[in-house]
């Protein structure tokens, strides 16, 4: 069965530069897309205007989503439309359960298509399946323009923590890496919290040293492990002292895709939805994938557990 893609559409600027990576992941895996626009939940009118209400709504859902699926047919993507009534989070995180793959723009339209960038963050902690969140200032052509700016020009960024070779969000970064051509980057922070500064440069030197040390060993054997599965990949590793959102973020500013899990360990404990995926997913300027890394058992946004 061919994969599917799903893209949460609503028209806007935002929603289109998703729609152009949506196109060119689809076309790299033979996919097809999903352009899922929602009507939202009903609003409270009165009963006798509620259908010719309701109905615009569809038919100008309907118009949307139809003009991205032309746009994907003349790039020779299959592309269907879907028009879906009911909260926008919890339409996509339920077909999150059984695609590939869900993108979304950052932000959306306001009015009645103007939902996308508003519920990004409720899918990326809720779906079953990897969510790419595209930043306001992605544009296509973007490898083209960083080739050779920044340190993680032309790189698939993955923070790593105590989950090792054994986090999904690895798994992803690698899996993409490989399927683009891109060279992977493994990075872990050693927190600035945890350093303590005593007034000596040799002591705060030779505690650096101590906590670096260890970092240094995890990220080395977890380079190993994935050479050892793909001895073609280009695999860097990164160890930094700082703010983990804060370097992820600066990161960001010139790699490929930012990839994290939806459930963080060790430097990056809370990855999403805590403070450093917001910041990573808000704040980046590259593409950010969110996978799924929580409990199956997580309640979907509208959904009581």
């Amino acid at each position: 069965m061919a994969e599917q893609i799903v893209l949460g559409y609503d028209g806007s600027q935002h929603s289109d530069r998703a729609l152009e990576w949506a196109l060119r992941e689809a076309a790299v895996l033979s996919a097809e897309l999903q352009v899922v626009v929602s009507t939202g939940r009903p609003v409270a009118v009165e009963t006798s205007l509620y259908g010719s209400f309701l109905a615009a709504v569809e038919e100008e859902a309907g118009t949307v989503a139809g003009q991205a699926v032309a746009r994907a047919q003349e790039r020779g993507v299959p592309a269907v439309g879907v028009v879906a009534r009911g909260d926008p989070a919890g339409v996509l995180v339920e077909r999150s359960r059984t695609v590939s793959g869900l993108v979304l723009g950052r932000r959306g339209r306001r009015g009645v298509r103007g939902r996308v960038g508003s519920v990004s963050a409720a899918v990326a902690a809720h779906a079953r399946c990897p969510v790419v969140v595209l930043p306001g200032r992605w544009t296509p052509g973007v490898r083209a323009s960083r080739a050779g700016a920044g340190a993680f020009a032309g790189r698939v960024v993955v923070g790593v923590d105590r989950l090792g070779a054994d986090n999904p969000a690895l798994v992803a970064a690698t899996c993409y890496a490989g399927r683009h051509g891109l060279g992977l980057t493994l990075l872990t922070v050693v927190p600035e919290a945890t350093t303590t500064f005593t007034g000596s440069v040799d002591l705060d030197r030779a505690i650096r040293d101590q906590l670096l040390g260890p970092a240094q060993a995890m990220v080395g054997e977890v380079a190993e492990e994935v050479r050892a599965k793909d001895s073609d990949l280009p695999v860097e590793t990164h160890v930094l002292f700082g703010v983990p959102a804060d370097e992820l973020v600066e990161a960001g500013r010139s790699a490929e895709l930012v990839v994290v899990g939806s459930r963080g360990y060790g430097g990056f404990r809370g990855l999403l939805m805590g403070s450093v995926s917001q910041a990573v997913l808000h704040g980046g300027e590259s593409p950010v994938m969110i996978i799924p890394t929580g409990r199956e058992s997580d309640p979907a946004p509208g959904r009581r557990s």
